[in-house]
């Protein structure tokens, strides 16, 4: 009996122990974010609202979560309600392996109760941040009442087009259109740009292309001119978006204006070729 006794006490005490070596796990409330919704409050001064939003990062409590590609399930260990901080993350110039915030949309709210182990649904609205003179300044050129990009150098330029096939939204866009008589094509911004070195900067293009094209900066220091590339378009037979980031090369350049520059040359082995662009936005913080 004695053993016995010893037998139950030691049985006790290993499931006290195991108890605190793995005590009771909580249970997470789940927040599933199939897709986001952009909007804008001044359409006329932050332009279209296309967006290419790939990631949200997600704080509780302005607690940092982490980061979650869409669509997401987000668990969230909570006992009493809470707030969701949710921001919009994006690809940086367009590489998957370079994921940012995207610092000019606006931070989106939830709050909810704790339901553990349930799911609850939610659409994130995000908005462009307010331009005034003490934040945000912005550039659209949609095409629909001009054209802010001329000739530069090359046997042909980019011209509007309202052509159905080739326009992304609204009645206009813009296309260079390469052959064997014209092989390249490179057209600037007329309007020099100040843009600040020490502040976010970021360039929105939506664009469609059979051939490759490259956007670059034309950077106007003291008495030199000379080109800087920014970023290289592979093809897509669908409208994309990209993200690019400015800042690092303005902060390169202090003093500098900057005019943006976009070429393509025919590749060997096509007869013809097609890029066309849409909503060319710079954004920055002032």
């Amino acid at each position: 009996m004695k053993y016995l006794h010893l037998y139950l006490l030691f049985v006790i005490l290993s499931f006290q122990a195991c108890n605190m070596v793995n005590p009771k796990e909580s249970i997470p409330t789940y927040i599933k974010i199939d897709s986001v919704h952009l909007t804008s409050t001044a359409p006329l001064i932050h332009g279209s609202v296309s967006q290419k939003i790939t990631d949200v990062w997600v704080y509780y409590n302005r607690q940092l979560l982490g980061a979650f590609q869409l669509p997401a399930k987000v668990p969230v260990i909570c006992s009493t309600r809470g707030e969701l901080e949710i921001v919009a993350g994006i690809w940086d110039n367009g590489l998957s392996g370079t994921r940012a915030k995207y610092p000019f949309y606006t931070v989106d709210t939830f709050s909810f109760d704790p339901s553990p182990a349930g799911i609850i649904n939610h659409i994130p609205t995000f908005n462009y941040r307010t331009a005034d003179s003490l934040s945000t300044a912005y550039f659209i050129e949609d095409f629909e009442q001009g054209n802010s990009f001329g000739p530069l150098y090359g046997d042909t330029s980019f011209i509007k087009t309202n052509l159905p096939g080739d326009v992304f939204e609204g009645n206009w866009s813009n296309k260079l259109e390469l052959s064997e008589t014209a092989k390249f094509g490179q057209s600037a911004t007329i309007q020099e740009f100040t843009l600040p070195n020490d502040k976010m900067c970021y360039l929105e293009l939506n664009y469609k292309n059979d051939i490759p094209f490259e956007l670059k900066a034309e950077v106007h220091q003291l008495s030199s001119v000379f080109n800087v590339k920014l970023i290289g378009m592979n093809t897509t037979d669908k409208w994309g978006k990209i993200y690019v980031n400015f800042g690092t090369v303005a902060a390169s350049y202090p003093n500098a204006t900057f005019k943006f520059v976009l070429e393509a040359t025919l590749p060997s082995g096509k007869t013809t070729g097609k890029v066309l662009i849409d909503n060319f936005k710079i954004i920055h913080f002032k």
